[in-house]
């Protein structure tokens, strides 16, 4: 039987003129010379995916960073207009070309982009090396098929209505809608279907379910915007499609002083507690409708439920092992699947931070394998970096590349809290609480909700120490120690914070629980788990400890 293969979108011809034709063959009008040039770049990059500054400074090196930016800005929007749907896709971070729609052919006459040029001296360098390294009589191997994004539950964002009759509400709510977009395609898991996909309809003007379900999405996100008198309130909600019910909502208020700030943290916030409540959502349904076979991404929602009822701080051993036993599972069927990969290496990482196993270092060594194995897969990934910078951290303290990669991992996905969490902590063991704190506190912003909201209370009490802020630090061992008694990381903290600020009473209460719940803890494991690369930082817990009468024998 022949194999029957997907005509291209897009068919770039390389050799000889450039040109851009859709999948009849037909020339594709509307593209500007360095609009041609984006996709010709673009189609020659690993993925077929670029960084926005690379572009920017390789398009338009004749004009200064800002100019730039603008122009690369106006070229993805005009290219977006003439291409077919599904073809070029943005964030703020990146652009790229979705491979499967996008052929590249050199079987024409000439040398590449024969007689093409730019006045960009950045684009004449990359023009040179690309005909330097040219073979027109190659036949270059067809990209990989992408999988199928709606094998994942799908999200339709629907655009945002203003209640009020300003004269800017309507722009608010549509900037407000472009940022929520731009925001939410830096998920990895869940696909983003935008308002154009629907005609820019809100939900005020169709029926949500039918227009949800008309685009194959599982979830709906609506909101509404309100302005009176100088104050901007913004609700938004999460509806699943199949049953029509509500499954998240939260309202949002702030000033017009500075609405193009608030608007970015608004849109940070929704994205930071959209994901955890689709995961929620999705384990409730499969549990609700019982599918005969289990696949990948129902597994992965399985394994977050238990993560998020798996108790305060880390969760429990035994949950992390279910967690473990369900992605192995998944790597079964799909031996790549990458946020399994991640989600095992999360649990190495937490056996050897927190003492579940005997052989702390095999436990940080296949952290780091498997979460590399992740980022080679997947080089966006951007939990397999926070798990790769801590365990450089926690595990070697290579304090380098621990704190590239949790850096990486916000840039990334800035509004994940746990990538702000794996900041936080690199600050924190690097000697700069200042900065830590920046991310952590952060994260209560982003994400009340947050899972690890325990272990961030951990880290704040221990930073809030180090500068002499015995008010904030004392009140944050109080919040965790009321909230995770059975979180040994984070008691170990408040036995530190009490002991060092002279709270006797709280210091032996924390002390007692600490001593039930891991009898092993000592100086030896302080040494060998708390990686400080300032000697000053170390010196001061382990006195703190000392004050607490945690080290009766040394």
């Amino acid at each position: 039987m022949n194999e029957v293969r997907t005509q291209p979108k897009l068919v770039l011809h390389l050799a000889g003129a450039l040109r851009a034709t859709d999948a009849g063959g037909r020339d594709i009008g509307g593209l500007s010379r360095r609009g041609l040039a984006l996709l010709a770049v673009l189609s020659q990059r690993r993925d077929m995916r670029a960084e926005r500054a690379f572009l920017a400074d390789l398009l338009w090196s004749d004009r200064n960073e800002e100019q730039a930016r603008g122009s690369l800005r106006q070229e993805l929007t005009a290219l977006r207009r003439a291409l077919p749907d599904g073809v070029l896709d943005a964030n703020r971070q990146q652009v790229w070309l979705t491979p499967s729609a996008v052929g590249c052919d050199a079987s024409g006459q000439g040398a590449f982009l024969e007689g093409f040029d730019l006045p960009s001296e950045g684009f004449e360098d990359w023009l040179r090396e690309a005909r330097a390294s040219f073979d027109p009589v190659a036949n270059p191997p067809d990209p990989a098929p992408a999988p199928d994004p709606f094998l994942r539950p799908a999200v339709l964002l629907f655009p945002f209505d203003a209640l009020s009759t300003g004269p800017d509400d309507a722009m608010i709510a549509a900037g407000l809608t472009e940022d929520l977009r731009d925001a939410l395609c830096c998920w990895r898991w869940f696909p983003v279907i935008g308002p154009e996909a629907i005609g820019w309809k809100s939900v005020k003007d169709v029926d949500l379910r039918t227009t949800a379900g008309s685009v194959n999405a599982a979830y709906a996100v609506t909101g509404t915007l309100r302005c009176a008198g100088g104050q901007v309130r913004i609700s938004v909600s999460l509806t699943e499609v199949e049953t029509g019910r509500s499954r998240w909502s939260r309202q949002f208020s702030g000033t017009l002083q500075d609405i193009f700030a608030f608007q970015e943290d608004v849109s940070r916030a929704i994205v930071a507690q959209l994901e955890p409540q689709i995961s929620h959502a999705e384990a409730m349904r499969i549990a609700r409708n019982r599918p005969a076979a289990i696949g990948p991404w129902q597994l992965l929602a399985q394994a977050d439920e238990v993560n998020r009822l798996g108790g305060e701080g880390y969760g429990s051993p035994e949950a992390n092992l279910e967690q473990t036993r369900l992605m192995e599972q998944a790597l079964e069927i799909e031996p790549d699947f990458v946020p399994a990969l991640v989600r095992i290496a999360r649990y190495w990482f937490r056996a050897g931070l927190l003492d579940w196993v005997d052989d702390r270092a095999t436990a940080f060594e296949k952290a780091l394998a498997l979460s590399e194995q992740a980022i080679r897969l997947d080089p966006d990934v951007w939990e397999a970096h926070c798990y790769v910078g801590l365990t450089h951290i926690f595990g070697y303290q290579n304090y380098a590349p621990g704190r590239h990669h949790s850096l990486e991992a916000v840039r990334l996905n800035p509004s994940a809290a746990l990538a702000r969490h794996a900041a936080g902590c690199a600050s924190e063991w690097l000697g700069l609480p200042e900065e830590a704190l920046d991310h952590l506190h952060l994260i209560f912003r982003l994400n009340p909700s947050y899972t690890g909201r325990a272990a961030v209370l951990g880290d704040i009490t221990t930073c809030e120490m180090f500068l002499g802020n015995r008010e904030t630090s004392v009140d944050a061992a109080r919040q965790l120690f009321a909230m995770a008694r059975d979180y040994a990381r984070g008691i170990q903290r408040c036995v530190a914070t009490f002991g060092w600020f002279d709270e006797p009473e709280l210091a032996q209460r924390s002390l007692a629980r600490l001593r039930e719940i891991q009898p092993g803890f000592d100086r030896a494991y302080v040494l060998a788990t708390y990686p400080y690369a300032r000697q000053k930082d170390l010196e001061m817990m382990l006195a703190a400890f000392e004050k607490a009468g945690a080290f009766p024998d040394g």
